[in-house]
């Protein structure tokens, strides 16, 4: 059995033998970003036919010149001169960027001047990757830098918009599960020469609090993720916003919907070469971990940085009120470019699994074509008994 890359297993045996059993999200944050053998800080392909999983962006280029339709379209009410910033958190090869500012050199010459394009990213190896698949841009002087994370950017530095697509679901999760006597939380130890995991009352009173949050109950016996670093991303992207939006697409569901009786064993999943598992102990640092979004929890923490939502849909809907049919014209329906289109729309696929998440700050809701039709009322993300400044309280 291949447990994992040796030196980090090694590190994560040495630390528990020394500190005690970590938690499964101490644990995550190792296994995919320890700085020397964490499986998104090292080099190799991740993403596409030769990496472990396809994101959108893979599937077909029409994704991403929606997407740019969207922010030109955008751009026109949150600033119509000067310096217009888009923020692209976690770009993965940097497809996003490539298709939207090689689409506004051919297309928007005018716009493509004003757009100061900034990607953050923690990954060295991610970053190598970037630059070179920006290189033809670079050299022709379009403006792209790199951040560190959302730290690097004063408050209300950013007039323009923050994107990301398929970030959050890679941070980093607490594991738990309900019992008679109440919540506890997945610790993971070492034993007999594999990882193991044990349970124990949550090191943090927050995970029961995040749930009251969200108006959830779990039942007897079903386990969960708590994304607490996505709360915390939530409320920077908004609080370096100025005027503008944060679009924010995942796979994921309202609180309600994610922890419903029916997932009873969460949703955390592992991803090697296209094979998909639920083994997280196996693989370390060679495999990524992920697990689905809570988008109410998104959006009762970017109200406390003054982030209000402008809608919520999922991809099938955004792509279609952008104008998706139109790709289709004159394309043979049996094509393989074809197929790859209605993977991007398909039910119970990425068409209603992805989510788009759209907030707005320092101006009027826009009127905007991906939220043309919306399948889902606002108080989907409004189950939750709390406040913004309570959510913020039970997170932090």
């Amino acid at each position: 059995m291949d447990i994992g890359h040796p030196e980090l297993v090694a590190k994560l045996v040495a630390r528990i033998k020394r500190d005690g059993p970590l938690s499964f999200a101490d644990f995550m944050e190792s296994a995919l970003y320890d700085p020397e053998c964490g499986y998104y800080m090292t080099q190799g392909p991740r993403i596409g036919r030769e990496g472990d999983y396809y994101t959108s962006l893979d599937v077909h280029p029409v994704f991403a010149r929606l997407i740019g339709r969207q922010v030109a379209q955008a751009a026109d009410t949150i600033a119509s001169n000067g310096d217009f910033t888009i923020v692209e958190v976690g770009a993965g090869k940097g497809l996003l960027a490539g298709y939207l500012l090689d689409s506004y050199r051919r297309e928007k010459a005018a716009f493509l001047s004003r757009i100061r394009y900034i990607l953050v990213e923690r990954s060295p190896a991610m970053i190598a990757a970037q630059q070179n698949h920006l290189r033809p841009l670079l050299e022709a002087g379009v403006r792209i830098t790199w951040a560190p994370d959302l730290r690097a950017f004063p408050a209300a530095s950013v007039t323009g918009m923050i994107l990301s697509n398929e970030l959050v679901d890679a941070f980093p999760v607490h594991c738990v599960v309900m019992r008679p006597l109440g919540l506890r939380e997945i610790y993971v130890g070492w034993a007999d020469g594999k990882f193991i995991e044990i349970e124990a009352p949550p090191f943090a009173p927050t995970l029961q609090e995040y749930f009251d949050c969200v108006g959830v109950s779990l039942e007897i016996g079903q386990r969960a993720e708590v994304n607490l670093p996505a709360l915390e991303w939530m409320r920077q992207a908004g609080t370096i916003l100025r005027r503008g939006l944060v679009l924010t697409i995942d796979y994921g569901h309202s609180a309600t919907d994610l922890y419903a009786p029916a997932r009873k064993a969460g949703t955390l999943l592992c991803y090697h070469r296209h094979q998909v598992s639920d083994s997280p102990y196996v693989r370390v640092g060679r495999q990524d971990m992920t697990a689905h979004v809570d988008f109410t929890s998104l959006a009762l923490a970017g109200r406390d940085a003054g982030l209000e939502v402008t809608g919520f849909t999922n991809q099938l809907h955004f792509l279609m009120g952008l104008g998706i049919e139109s790709a289709f014209e004159g394309v043979d329906p049996e094509s393989p470019e074809s197929v790859a289109m209605r993977n991007l729309l398909k039910p119970d696929g990425m068409g209603t699994t992805y989510k788009v998440l759209i907030q707005h700050k320092g101006m009027p809701a826009p009127r905007l074509d991906g939220l043309q039709s919306r399948p889902f009322f606002l108080d989907a993300l409004q189950a939750g008994r709390a406040t913004a400044r309570t959510m913020e309280a039970a997170t932090r």
